[in-house]
Formats: structure tokens, C-alpha cells, sequence
């Protein structure tokens, strides 16, 4: 059965990892993620707050506390 709610955590930190895979800043996701309009909408209607861009930040700043950086270009 699809469960959004369920599904919205490993969709943040799979984000997350594409983030640091392709060698993003915080900075840069950040700018990326405001660039959903209709995201943001649907979130702050929903939670009051923009969910998703809270949710892959907390996760990016999470694997960048654990090295998780992108790989080095050979």
C-alpha cells in the first residue's frame, strides 16, 4: 500500500546523497530545492512549513557530518 508519509523520509536522504554525489554545496541544494514552486506550496498548505527542503537539508548536513562527500574526479 502507498504510505506518502512512509515514503518521504528515504526520498530526503536520497536526495540528499545525489546532492553530495554531484559535488553540492548546502548552499547550491538549497537554491535548487527553492526552484520547486509547487512543492513549496503543497508543503507550507500542508505543514505549515516547507517539509521536503527541511527534510533533505537536515539529511544533507547529516552525511556531510559523516564525510559523505562527493567521489574525487579522475
Amino acid at each position: 500500500m502507498w504510505d506518502e508519509e512512509r515514503r518521504a523520509i528515504p526520498r530526503a536522504e536520497l536526495d540528499a546523497i545525489y546532492a553530495h554525489l554531484y559535488g553540492l554545496d548546502r548552499e547550491d541544494l538549497d537554491y535548487i530545492l527553492e526552484t520547486f514552486p509547487i512543492v513549496k506550496r503543497k508543503d507550507m498548505e500542508r505543514y505549515g512549513t516547507y517539509r521536503t527542503k527541511e527534510m533533505i537539508l537536515s539529511h544533507y548536513d547529516r552525511y556531510a557530518g559523516m564525510g559523505i562527500n562527493a567521489p574525487e574526479q579522475g
